[in-house]
């Protein structure tokens, strides 16, 4: 960091943490997604450990040991997909992020699917209603 103007205050600036500032939109448009990616994630895996109202179904394990859970995931897009058709944005909302939170990593597809599903559906949201 610089000094500033002789007076011992260390000038603060936005790049103090940046190490590499990639040379192509491209990349650089890769590290904002990658890391808006991992804050929805973190958002989405926060809310599903919160006390809520939502439950999937009676047969399903919100609380199961594994943090992945394949089925849970599914019938909570499923639920999400429900409530977007009923016109219910912020059921389709939570449930889309549960959805999220349980999805594993490796299934790519469906993860871009989904973080496309929560980004319209927040967008929804956010417009005033009439």
């Amino acid at each position: 960091m610089e000094m500033g103007s002789g007076e011992g205050i260390p000038r603060w600036s936005t790049f103090d943490g940046v190490k590499n500032i990639p040379t192509k939109p491209e990349a650089l448009m890769t590290e904002i997604n990658s890391a808006i990616s991992a804050n929805e994630y973190a958002r989405a895996t926060a809310l599903l450990q919160s006390p809520s109202s939502f439950v999937l179904n009676k047969s399903s394990d919100v609380n199961s040991t594994s943090q992945y859970d394949t089925r849970t995931a599914d019938e909570a897009y499923k639920a999400g997909l429900a409530s977007l058709a009923a016109g219910k944005l912020d059921e389709a909302f939570h449930s889309l992020n549960i959805s999220l939170s349980k999805c594993p990593p490796d299934k790519t597809a469906a993860v871009a699917k989904l973080q496309s599903l929560i980004s319209l559906t927040s967008q929804q949201l956010q417009k005033p209603r009439r």
